[in-house]
């Protein structure tokens, strides 16, 4: 009696760890694709840092000068 109730608790715990990790699964995909869906939204419309947009300007002005001198 007593190892036929120790292998139902057995099965019952190797069912409920599959089912936990059925869920846990579904769960990550679900969040996956909410990120995926977050990224293309927010695509675009990031801000860039004050010191790197002034980098990025004296790079641009650079160029232009130095297209300037090649013409």
């Amino acid at each position: 009696m007593l190892k036929v109730a120790l292998m139902v608790m057995v099965v019952l715990s190797i069912a409920l760890l599959l089912f936990l990790f059925y869920q846990s699964q579904k769960l990550l995909r679900q969040t996956q694709k909410q990120a995926v869906q977050e990224r293309r939204q927010l695509k675009g419309n990031y801000q860039i840092h004050p010191q790197l947009a002034e980098e990025q300007k004296k790079l641009e002005q650079m160029k232009k000068k130095k297209a300037d001198k090649n013409q």
